[in-house]
């Protein structure tokens, strides 16, 4: 069986190793990832701004990324915005050189254009999107086990499930308001290639959190997928995403000054 090469020992930033740091899944996935995750911020659609972003940053060790720095600026908004998306992305696949698992620097360009098209015709720039990712195929073309002898996983751990998700969520403004918290049960199915569909609130009294629970599951990359009997399948998972303000409640706005 083919081992995970040795981690170096050295500190040192590699800007041409052996093997460069890549988004798992490639770049087609990470362009995924990036098209989901924008949020195109209001107040810069509302003047028009567009422009590209880059940042440069450093794949660590064990995939996570650090040491952003800004080499290409556009409007102040969107250059937040960037930075939250790629501070928000899932571990990489780290660099090698001379057999060894090393820190590198890379960049990622992202380029903020609007759609001119839909905002001539008054249409929302950013399409609806069914986080959901409902597909009756599924269902009704394979069986949907619960209990399998090893059940899927998230690619980079529990640990790292949690950081997907706190790094993902956005706390919906009117519950925020309202001091409204809760925990949300979400079931999804983990396919045999390890996509996930057919997101789902098994218990959630809150309309806000509910959606924002499924928009953020809806984000997820490609999971391990499950087995059973040494074979790949489909398997419905159960996962809890739990909303805590941490903060004092912003007061409700009322009309009485």
């Amino acid at each position: 069986m083919a081992q995970e090469p040795p981690v170096s020992n050295s500190d040192k930033v590699f800007e041409n190793p052996d093997v460069v740091p890549m988004y798992t899944g490639g770049t087609a996935e990470m362009h995924r990832f990036i098209g989901n995750t924008l949020k195109y911020p209001d107040d810069a659609r509302e003047r028009n701004a567009q422009g590209l972003v880059v940042y440069t940053f450093v794949v660590e060790k064990d995939g996570t990324l650090s040491n952003f720095n800004i080499i290409h600026r556009a409007d102040s908004l969107l250059n937040r915005e960037a930075l939250r998306i790629l501070e928000a992305m899932p571990p990489w696949r780290p660099a090698r050189h001379n057999g060894e698992i090393v820190r590198s620097e890379t960049y990622v360009p992202m380029y903020f254009r609007l759609n001119q098209n839909a905002m001539a015709a008054g249409k929302a720039v950013q399409g609806t999107r069914d986080y959901s990712k409902k597909d009756p195929v599924v269902l009704e073309s394979n069986t949907i086990y619960t209990i399998v002898d090893k059940m899927p996983q998230y690619t980079y751990g529990e640990s790292g499930l949690s950081a997907f998700i706190a790094h993902n969520i956005r706390y919906p403004r009117e519950a925020r308001q309202e001091g409204i918290e809760g925990r949300i049960l979400c079931s999804f199915i983990v396919s045999s290639d390890g996509s996930i569909s057919n997101i789902e609130v098994v218990e959630g009294s809150n309309k806000s959190l509910n959606e924002e629970a499924v928009r953020v599951l809806g984000l997820m990359p490609k999971w391990i997928p499950g087995e059973n009997n040494g074979e790949k399948v489909h398997v419905k998972c159960l996962l809890p995403i739990d909303f805590v303000i941490d903060e004092d409640p912003i007061p409700p706005l009322t009309s009485n000054e």
